[in-house]
């Protein structure tokens, strides 16, 4: 059901859940499967060890997905405003359900590592375009509602993963917490397709090299040398230090670089106005008003 921007507010709410049912199930599947994808695989993790026999290496399988969710993130969302959001939609769900059948037939820690960089590289689409199509999908008076069942998502996805990963570990292997993304993802593909799709006819768009090679470096580095600090040993220190300095340049060079671009990876600009400056302070905001 295709829903009309300018819906008269005087509308019965028994007019209104078609419109629900029609398009939060396509917005919150591909939300769903990137996040419970951070946590799945974490009650796994004894099985693949013992599967590929390289415990010490298992912590990749998680580290890679994040730097490559987090990498993806605004490549999809400058793509999205340059060629539609729901074109780009179906291509995370290929890329991801692509990265799932790989990642469970992978034979060695190191080939899962690689499929999971590529499983990561599609769910960070499916993360920022599935808030993005929130604004192509929903009036504007009724897009908060709709962040706010997308946040319950994400908490539900974040709390259900371990438990289903350890289920699905110990009946069907591990294999199992990669395949079950098969089905669920043709399932959001089928349901993206009722979404709109607005495609600019002249898109204002030019590449940005050099902020996505600042952006990676800054993010690879220091997602590692986070993971690094958790195990903190005197020999290691020299490593998280040049990871924490290299990130530290690397940070310096993308906000010189994107302050002068005209279309840029992270529109720094952003930040300066009104909204994104209150929604950045919320958080302490509510914090105040909580505390007794």
């Amino acid at each position: 059901m295709r829903l009309d921007q300018n819906h008269d507010a005087a509308d019965p709410p028994v007019a209104q859940r078609p419109a629900f049912l029609a398009v939060f199930p396509s917005i919150m599947l591909p939300m769903f499967l990137a996040v419970v994808d951070q946590t799945i695989v974490a009650t796994a993790m004894p099985a693949i060890a013992a599967y590929t026999g390289k415990a010490e290496r298992a912590s990749w399988i998680v580290v890679s997905y994040l730097i490559a969710s987090t990498i993806a993130a605004p490549i999809y969302g400058q793509l999205g405003d340059a060629f539609g959001r729901r074109r780009l939609m179906f291509v995370a769900l290929a890329v991801f359900i692509a990265a799932s059948l790989l990642c469970a037939a992978s034979p060695t820690i190191e080939l899962l590592t690689f499929a999971r960089v590529l499983q990561g590289l599609g769910g960070g689409g499916l993360m920022t375009l599935s808030q993005a199509l929130v604004g192509e999908a929903i009036p504007p008076r009724e897009r908060a509602r709709y962040q706010g069942y997308l946040a319950a998502v994400a908490v539900c996805a974040n709390t259900f993963g371990p438990i289903a990963g350890g289920y699905l570990t110990e009946h069907f292997g591990w294999q199992s917490i990669f395949l079950i993304n098969v089905p669920i993802g043709i399932v959001a593909g089928l349901l993206t397709r009722g979404l709109p799709n607005r495609v600019p006819e002249k898109p204002n768009w030019r590449s940005d090299p050099a902020g996505l090679l600042f952006f990676t470096v800054f993010v690879a580095t220091t997602l590692l040398a986070l993971e690094q600090a958790q195990q903190v040993d005197l020999r290691t220190l020299p490593e998280l230090g040049g990871l924490l300095a290299i990130g530290i340049i690397a940070l310096v060079l993308l906000v010189r670089q994107e302050s002068r671009m005209p279309s840029p990876l992270i529109p720094l600009a952003l930040l300066r106005r009104p909204a994104s400056g209150a929604a950045m302070h919320w958080p302490r905001v509510m914090a105040r008003h909580s505390s007794p």
